[in-house]
């Protein structure tokens, strides 16, 4: 799997489409499975959420066509929010367990940058008043059913678990520690890219920072809440970006000379209080851990969707797991959230991660706005 560098709101990848991202990470992941021919892949699923451009609601076909596969080759976009990504891998072992299918392309995007504006009464006029103007992304990062605001949600957890400011702040400044660290060993480049735009070169995330300090962090206001603790600093980055990994069956990879990353294990979707969506992961993972017959132990590395450290860290408490496994090179703090694809970067980054650090087990989980969670438990091979 390979995914583009992830551009911090309003950067370098503003003007790329959600189909144009899922594209690049995909030609990219098919050079890197052998040069696979994209005529053998039976299906492309494709996580997609905000639509951004009017190509996204065609985004899984275009990516398949333009990658060049059969005109007979099937598509869809899915949307489970955060989970998207995730979800489109499990679909895809959906697809090769029942033997619908040998491989299949799962990959998502975002350009959050491109979210329009809408304006609402203009197609048949309004008699008086003015026309309704709404900010989709911003109007989107609220859920409807329980007039909550995501960051509203985190600061739910943070009560309810006793999670401090303190500890919010410095969650965030380690996820940026961390990404800075992964670079400077070169750790991010084997997943990455590049993408050339204009005269510049864009070969790394753009969110994340290797100068941030806890002062800088502890000066930020609070966001959503007076004395809340979700901030700018200690929430995930809104950016652009795409990630694509080929799901594969072994005979597959074998007949084609690809050595697959990890195996699909397990997989679980969980519903939760939409007021405290972010703790999903927690029910999520002992849900995946259940199907495994395995027990939280057992598990070398977490890979956690970092929506807000606030959440984060309520998950990571009520599952009594150990702080130093999860997230090892970071995360969407620092690397950013781009909804559609995160669900695939967090599985592609954990499965290099058991490979480097010679591991052999690990969880990739997310919350999921409106109340869910999601957990993928993989095999390092």
């Amino acid at each position: 799997g390979r995914r583009t560098p992830f551009g911090k709101f309003g950067g370098s990848l503003k003007d790329l489409t959600p189909t144009q991202l899922g594209l690049h990470a995909s030609k990219s992941t098919l050079k890197q499975a052998n040069d696979l021919d994209p005529k053998k892949l039976d299906h492309c699923i494709f996580g997609s959420v905000i639509t951004s451009s009017p190509d996204t609601i065609y985004a899984a076909r275009h990516v398949a066509l333009l990658l060049g596969a059969r005109t007979e080759t099937p598509a869809y976009n899915i949307n489970r929010l955060c989970g998207s990504g995730a979800q489109a891998i499990i679909d895809a072992s959906f697809m090769i367990a029942r033997g619908d299918a040998r491989a299949v392309l799962a990959a998502g995007a975002e350009n959050m940058s491109m979210t329009p504006h809408l304006t609402y009464g203009t197609r048949f006029g309004t008699k008086y008043g003015s026309f309704v103007v709404k900010d989709l992304l911003l109007d989107s990062l609220t859920d409807e059913f329980c007039k909550t605001p995501m960051a509203i949600t985190a600061e739910n957890l943070a009560e309810k678990y006793g999670i401090s400011r303190e500890d919010c702040d410095k969650f965030g400044l380690s996820s940026h520690n961390k990404a800075a660290k992964a670079y400077s060993e070169n750790l991010f480049q084997g997943e990455i890219e590049p993408i050339q735009i204009k005269k510049n070169l864009i070969s790394k995330d753009e969110h994340y920072r290797d100068d941030v300090s806890i002062q800088e962090m502890s000066k930020l206001r609070p966001s959503f809440k007076e004395n809340g603790v979700v901030t700018a600093g200690n929430a995930s980055g809104i950016v652009d970006g795409g990630a694509a990994v080929v799901v594969a069956s072994e005979s597959f990879c074998k007949e084609n000379g690809i050595e697959p990353l990890a195996e699909l294990v397990a997989y679980s979707v969980v519903g939760v209080d939409p007021k405290i969506m972010g703790i999903g992961p927690a029910p999520a993972i002992r849900q995946v851990l259940q199907a495994a017959k395995l027990r939280l132990e057992d598990i070398d590395l977490i890979e956690l969707n970092e929506a807000f450290a606030g959440q984060s860290l309520s998950v990571i408490k009520d599952l009594g797991y150990d702080l130093e496994k999860v997230n090892p090179w970071g995360g969407a703090i620092a690397l950013g959230h781009p909804l559609g694809a995160s669900g695939v970067r967090i599985a592609l980054t954990l499965a290099r991660q058991l490979k480097h650090y010679k591991k052999k087990v690990g969880i990739a989980s997310a919350c999921i706005g409106g109340g869910q969670g999601i957990a993928l438990l993989i095999k390092s091979l």
